[in-house]
């Protein structure tokens, strides 16, 4: 019997979002994802005839799974997967609903690291299901701890649900330590679900495999939100091995959806097809940006602490003792207009972090990064 959904509480980091993106002027540092291209660049990459065809789309529905050309583009981004194996959804925030709604059932438990994206807990309660926080911890480097992992499986647990790299921290899982996590996890008679919009923003070395080449059980759920910048294509995808929950999530999107607009999938997969040619230069400006934050951690001699990420476009910081995160955003955002993130979007517990983006434009990043350093030495003295 599938679990109908029940409520759901607001979507804190959304709500944040909603109340200050838009005001005009703000430059933005608490974005997780780089810089967007225009429609223009993204038609160049193609043939001459590239724009005429796109010009030429019709404006109706498309099929449900996503057309199969986008499926063969995403399927290459893994090592392991065809494009029958794929479905496209409205983002990844869609793959995450129909996921979840797909998997669960009355009586269930999931496991879900924390801090996490809210919807990853959220939607699971929302469907009657018990949620069962791993904590990540600065001392592991934000990385889960797998005997803590065994010890919360039991029976009754359906998936475990990660995301690395991490949001908001950038802890990133090397092959043999996601390996492991996939390990306890089948030993303990559950599977992993694995949110990777971060997995090919890697700032050192190769980009880790998806969970999904590692194992035939698990799914992992991407988008184009953050690597490429085309978060406003609203294209995400879930992949599985399982016809029968391949099945269902089409099912299910029938109540949501239905299918993605044309337009966004005919961009999707030329983006997809010229991958490197968009994301070198966004990796490229990260590592710069990312560089300059660090050099203003150095400046504050121990007031500010972190983990330097090692993936993804954002950072998790620690503000000076006795400085609030909440307060501290809010004010940078009415008098500087300048966007952070407070980490209390993620809980309560992390009422002292901020999460900071650094995959934006290097003018604003710079601008708006001299403001927060500024803030924070007035928040000091």
């Amino acid at each position: 019997m599938q679990t109908p959904i029940q409520g759901l509480t607001p979507f804190l980091l959304e709500r944040w979002f909603a109340e200050f993106e838009f005001l005009p002027g703000m430059r933005q540092l608490a974005e997780s994802s780089s810089f967007a291209p225009t429609t223009a660049e993204v038609l160049s990459l193609g043939d001459p005839s590239a724009t005429d065809r796109y010009l030429a789309l019709g404006l109706g529905y498309i099929e449900n799974p996503g057309g199969e050309g986008l499926r063969r583009a995403v399927a290459a981004l893994h090592h392991n997967l065809v494009p029958e194996q794929i479905r496209i959804t409205t983002g990844a925030s869609e793959a995450i609903l129909l996921v979840l709604w797909a998997l669960l059932e009355p009586g269930d438990n999931i496991i879900v690291e924390y801090p996490c994206y809210q919807s990853h807990e959220e939607v699971a309660r929302a469907l009657g299901a018990e949620v069962r926080r791993l904590p990540l911890r600065p001392e592991n480097s934000w990385k889960p701890d797998p005997e803590q992992l065994a010890q919360l499986i039991d029976r009754h647990t359906r998936f475990v649900l990660v995301n690395h790299p991490h949001n908001p921290t950038g802890a990133t899982l090397t092959q043999d330590e996601l390996a492991t996590l996939i390990a306890v996890t089948e030993q303990g008679g559950a599977m992993l679900v694995s949110d990777e919009v971060f997995r090919l923003i890697t700032l050192d070395g190769s980009p880790p495999p998806s969970a999904a080449d590692l194992s035939e059980k698990a799914i992992a759920i991407g988008d184009l939100s953050k690597p490429w910048g085309l978060a406003g294509l609203r294209v995400g995808w879930c992949t599985s091995r399982s016809p029968d929950i391949l099945r269902r999530v089409s099912e299910l999107r029938d109540y949501t959806t239905m299918c993605c607009s044309g337009p966004s999938e005919y961009l999707a997969e030329l983006a997809l097809l010229h991958s490197d040619t968009l994301l070198a230069p966004r990796l490229q400006n990260a590592k710069i940006n990312l560089q300059a934050l660090a050099s203003m951690v150095e400046r504050a001699k121990g007031t500010i602490r972190w983990q330097q990420p090692s993936g993804g476009y954002s950072a998790f910081l620690r503000l000076p003792e006795g400085v609030s995160a909440e307060p501290f955003c809010r004010s940078l955002a009415l008098e500087e207009k300048v966007l952070l993130l407070p980490g209390t979007v993620f809980g309560p517990e992390f009422a002292a972090y901020v999460r900071l983006g650094y995959g934006g434009a290097p003018a604003i990043f710079d601008a708006g990064l001299q403001a927060v350093e500024a803030k924070i030495c007035q928040s000091i003295f």
